[in-house]
């Protein structure tokens, strides 16, 4: 089952070289689910929810002029893995005869362009319940998983 989800929040810190973090919350509940990404990643995702438009385009906006160019529209975003501690993402792709393709992303890149199309972002229900569990071991004391790579909880 998908769980859809909205972007919350977006925690950067000005050092690059740590780690940048953006919180979806459950549409229709109060879970949350921390996505750990990198200063870039964070830095498109900052500018797309501001309206920013840059003198030319960006990978995530050539990404977007791509799809456009062959007529393919992006229908959601899916977070539907947790693999070593990565979260693994999809793009989901309909071609103009109502086709859908998945696309392997980084859930980083693939919510910069569900925020840009404005298409939804969901998440595993297996997937959530993992970084759920995950958040209430860490409550209690205990370390769920160890230090986060980019896209990982």
């Amino acid at each position: 089952m998908l769980v859809e989800m909205e972007l919350a929040e977006i925690q950067k810190s000005e050092l690059m070289n740590q780690p940048q973090v953006i919180l979806l919350t459950e549409k229709a509940g109060n879970r949350t689910f921390p996505i750990f990404i990198g200063y870039y990643e964070a830095s498109a995702l900052e500018m797309s929810v501001m309206g920013y438009k840059t003198p030319r385009p960006m990978t995530h906006d050539l990404i977007f002029n791509i799809l456009e160019a062959y007529e393919l529209q992006l229908v959601r975003v899916l977070v539907d893995e947790l693999r070593s501690d990565t979260f693994i993402g999809k793009l989901v792709i309909v071609n103009n005869l109502g086709e859908e393709t998945l696309v392997d992303s980084r859930p980083s890149d693939a919510i910069v362009l569900a925020s840009k199309m404005k298409v939804p972002v969901f998440v595993d229900e297996e997937v959530l319940s993992q970084v759920v569990r995950g958040s209430q071991k860490e409550a209690e004391g205990e370390e769920p998983f160890q230090e986060p790579p980019e896209d990982s909880i």
